[in-house]
């Protein structure tokens, strides 16, 4: 590889990036069609991978997308490329970010699906995680509530994770302009959904509070592994809406995702959260889903 920070699987084929060509008549290219699932390694091993992939099958039906490959194809290419990527020198104890994008395919322009001239494309990235800004826990994030509201599920559903992006990114480089880390983003009722890339949750008098599925988000495979741990830490967490006022009076708020994983909010909008530190409950879900990890992989 002449890339050591990458490695690309490309419908099967393991390449240096530099190697990876996709069409500029491929759909997402064209119309960012195409639907995707990020998940990371702990010690080389993939957590819950399964259930990404599960997820992706989800979104294709509601994006209309027929797979001409099998999620069992998808899984073992994840897998492989999870491999090769650590079988490079000084790469065998590095965990990486693995991304599977997979592409209605490529042909002829107009939104037809007669114009289409391939199957399902799939490119799969590796790179490592400190490739990504990985800010320690107790600095936590600054986040904006944007301006910019989310998309309706009867417009684009955010519950299908697709490449078409624009959304979440302008609310991020808003935010982002203004000097804070990324940003959260309301429905047209004013009530608050999730970040750009992340679920969201707040603690108030110890009860744990995230939005519902029905108000527009992604079914977090991190959001819903909390859930259950709030149940077996003995904390009561509750699927409600809210407005934005009630993250500005919380003692704490914390964002999860595959990267961020349980991650602390210390201030929105320039306003302190709670003390400005990563709070107890926050703390104990981190510890908790750390053993989780640790559990389900069989990790000492």
């Amino acid at each position: 590889m002449k890339n050591r920070g990458t490695l690309i699987n490309l419908n099967g084929e393991i390449l240096d990036p530099a190697d990876a060509k996709v069409s500029v008549f491929d759909r997402s290219f064209l119309y960012g069609d195409s639907l995707y699932e990020v998940v990371r390694t702990y010690r080389g091993k993939p957590f819950r991978l399964k259930e990404h992939l599960v997820r992706m099958e989800k979104s294709a039906k509601l994006c209309q997308m027929r797979f001409s490959q099998t999620s069992a194809e998808y899984e073992r290419e994840i897998l492989r490329s999870i491999e090769a990527y650590r079988a490079q020198p000084g790469k065998q104890d590095e965990d990486v970010y693995a991304r599977i994008v997979v592409s209605r395919g490529s042909g002829k322009i107009g939104f037809g699906l007669g114009n289409l001239e391939t199957p399902t494309l799939y490119a799969i990235i590796i790179e490592p995680i400190s490739m990504f800004p990985n800010k320690p826990f107790e600095k936590g994030t600054q986040l904006q509530i944007s301006e910019r509201i989310r998309n309706h599920p009867r417009a684009l559903d955010p519950a299908m994770k697709s490449g078409n992006y624009l959304n979440s990114l302008l609310a991020y480089l808003t935010a982002a302009e203004a000097g804070y880390d990324d940003a959260l983003m309301v429905d047209q009722q004013g009530f608050m959904t999730e970040g750009t890339t992340f679920n969201l949750f707040y603690v108030n008098r110890g009860i744990v509070a995230t939005a519902p599925l029905d108000v527009g988000i992604l079914d977090g495979v991190t959001r819903r592994a909390i859930l259950n741990l709030c149940i077996e830490q003995g904390l009561p967490c509750r699927e409600v809406r809210f407005p934005k006022e009630y993250l500005y009076e919380a003692d704490e708020v914390f964002v999860s995702s595959s990267l961020k994983e349980v991650f602390p909010v210390l201030a929105l909008d320039g306003k302190r959260i709670g003390n400005g530190k990563a709070g107890p409950v926050t703390r104990k879900l981190r510890d908790a889903f750390d053993d989780l990890v640790r559990r389900e992989l069989s990790l000492a």
